[in-house]
């Protein structure tokens, strides 16, 4: 989009200079007040120079005030596409937490929040790599985006080194359980330096996901409720399934059975 800017800023200047150019001719053709003696060039000829500049710029500018809006267009749809996939990463892993920690019998893999911490990574990288800037400094949305990007990003990316500190969590835990009885045990939740650790987690992850969705919304209102942000979260919120639930597994096996 800036580059887009730039060109639409700078064939705005030619296109009024040569329209001026243009006019001061025609009044020339008129008037005659500006009559050189030069064989070589003549009034009719500046005239078609001077509009032909202009028709070439003013079409130039055109095109590139469409490319603009088709690329404003996108930019929104890809950043929200973008924050709406960070918090269904953010929303998915910190309800699994929650979930290993009320199921206290549940073995914890070292590994549990490694995809999530992944993907985010990987979305947060997206949303600063977009280039959304608009005509107006002061426009909310690209407020909104800088403001997200400076501010709330930084937070998410804290946390991504919470993957090793639960890893840590789970090999001291074995290393405890191997002095005290010579084997590493399983490790669950009910694990205290585990227990503290997948807590700490998740008390982090709360504000952030509070956050990820207040810009959500701001994207939504400034498009004008283009994306109804509020449906979506409900549809996420809403196909969230435990990983300790076999209702929809067990109806999944049925349907193959009834097909077959």
């Amino acid at each position: 989009m800036r580059s887009n800017i730039e060109t639409i800023k700078f064939t705005g200047k030619f296109s009024l200079i040569t329209a001026v150019m243009a006019y001061i001719v025609s009044l020339n053709i008129e008037l005659g007040f500006f009559q050189p003696n030069w064989s070589w060039i003549s009034n009719n000829f500046a005239l078609t120079v001077c509009g032909g500049a202009f028709s070439s710029f003013l079409v130039v500018m055109l095109c590139e005030v469409q490319k603009y809006r088709s690329n404003k267009l996108s930019c929104e749809n890809f950043l929200f596409t973008q924050t709406m996939y960070l918090y269904m990463s953010l929303y998915l892993m910190n309800k699994n937490i929650d979930e290993y920690i009320r199921n206290q019998n549940e073995p914890i893999p070292g590994n549990l929040i490694d995809e999530g911490m992944m993907m985010i990574r990987s979305q947060s990288a997206a949303i600063r790599n977009v280039d959304y800037i608009t005509f107006r400094k002061n426009n909310n949305q690209v407020i909104a985006y800088r403001n997200f990007c400076l501010n709330k990003l930084v937070s998410i990316e804290s946390i991504i080194s919470s993957g090793n500190y639960l890893k840590m969590a789970v090999i001291q835990t074995q290393i405890k359980n191997l002095k005290e009885t010579c084997s590493q045990g399983t490790i669950t939740s009910s694990d205290e330096l585990v227990n503290r650790t997948l807590a700490t987690i998740s008390n982090q992850l709360s504000p952030v996901l509070e956050d990820v969705s207040t810009y959500l919304e701001t994207i939504d209102h400034n498009c004008n409720g283009r994306y109804n942000w509020n449906i979506q979260r409900t549809k996420i919120h809403e196909s969230y399934a435990s990983p300790f639930r076999t209702e929809r597994f067990e109806d999944f096996l049925k349907s193959t059975e009834a097909k077959s």
